[in-house]
């Protein structure tokens, strides 16, 4: 039995040598990440780009770097013998009695989110809106616990945001910040922010909700004339 263990070990070790390097960012509960290469620290966060062009900042205290170490020197796999630990899964939460995210049914295969990457939208030099307005949105995004989000700029006055968002907090508190960052232009003298399609999905790749934010809505989102759960149930696009 122990010869086999020996063998099967070896084993997984020559095939994982075979697969193209990425980084494997464990964490301490359990979680994964696949990165294109080891977070950086900055502002205090692990930052790093994952292998579908997401960017994620994370509390560098919650990552098992030893884990992450051999995870990775073994291309996502773990030594034979070895007891794995049930990794968490999420579970996107009611909205209200009449408002749930999306979830996919047991007869609908779950589909593979499709690359960031190729959802860029071509803007010409001088025509879109600039690199400081998109990582105002960034950080207005991490600072209501946002961190895996995908920001473009969309035309002169106009942003796209791709966003994972478990519950229904994440979801009000996304559409609360998208709607301030809108109507105090992100801050930035001489720009102005006209409207912000926001696409959400949760972990398990369930639609968290899609929406088209205009000025007139964050305007009434920003008074507080509307509810986020009220323009939720309004304008969500799913």
């Amino acid at each position: 039995m122990k010869k086999t263990l020996i063998l099967a070990t070896l084993a997984v070790l020559t095939v994982t040598q075979l697969v193209a390097a990425s980084y494997w960012v464990v964490m301490k509960d359990g979680t994964r990440y696949e990165a294109r290469a080891k977070w950086t620290i900055v502002n205090g966060k692990a930052r790093m780009t994952l292998t579908n062009g997401s960017v994620l900042a994370l509390d560098p205290s919650a990552i098992d770097v030893a884990k992450s170490e051999e995870v990775t020197r073994l291309g996502g796999g773990e030594l034979l013998g070895v007891e794995q630990r049930p990794v968490p899964t999420s579970k996107a939460s009611e909205i209200g009695s009449a408002i749930r995210l999306r979830k996919l049914t047991p007869s609908q295969p779950a589909a593979a989110a499709p690359p960031v990457a190729t959802e860029t939208v071509a803007i010409a030099p001088g025509t879109g809106l600039g690199q400081n307005v998109i990582s105002k949105f960034e950080r207005g995004f991490e600072d209501i616990g946002i961190f895996e989000h995908k920001v473009i700029s969309t035309g002169p006055h106009s942003l796209r945001a791709d966003l994972t968002a478990d519950n229904e907090e994440k979801v009000f508190n996304t559409l609360t910040a998208t709607a301030f960052l809108m109507m105090h232009n992100a801050g930035v003298a001489g720009v102005q922010i006209d409207s912000v399609d926001l696409f959400m999905k949760t972990t398990t790749f369930g639609a968290a909700g899609r929406f088209h934010v205009t000025r007139e809505d964050a305007q009434a989102l920003d008074s507080k004339t509307i509810t986020p759960a009220n323009y939720f149930v309004l304008k969500v696009l799913l």
